[in-house]
């Protein structure tokens, strides 16, 4: 009979040239992606730290900054600008007498009502900026 049954002519074995092919698409293609990540502390944002040994963590309470709806304007709950001043020179005086006793590094939270305009947010962190506040932070009511 022709081509008789079971004759084992050809190995089939590990093929190396599929595989090699596959691994340089992969590199090309993991390469190409880290050429675009994006560098994420653009901001230059001081987050709050953990507490580990080695961090530096202040001393002090936070000065806490309220901004009501009405957007007056608080020292830890004692109301110190209405809504009119725009320039907001008493919070400027104050940080600044707080940064002579601590330092710039004082931890300030700032603390909006949700409806509050973004303008007079904008109004307080000018004033922190112009005391050269360093260490700020948004909280919630």
């Amino acid at each position: 009979m022709a081509g008789g049954g079971g004759s084992s002519d050809g190995d089939v074995g590990f093929q190396i040239a599929p595989m090699i092919d596959l691994i340089l698409v992969l590199m090309v293609f993991f390469m190409s992606t880290v050429a675009l990540k994006q560098v994420e502390n653009e901001l230059g944002i001081a987050l709050p730290s953990t507490g580990l040994p080695g961090t530096e963590t202040a001393k002090n309470d936070p000065i806490n900054i309220g901004i009501d709806i009405d957007g007056s304007v608080n020292w830890n709950g004692e109301v110190i600008a209405p809504n009119e001043d725009h320039d907001l020179m008493g919070l400027r005086d104050k940080l600044k007498e707080q940064i002579g006793y601590f330092g710039d590094k004082i931890p300030v939270v700032i603390l909006p009502q949700p409806e509050v305009p973004h303008g007079r947010i904008v109004d307080v962190l000018n004033a922190c900026s112009a005391a050269k506040i360093k260490n700020i932070a948004f909280g919630s009511t």
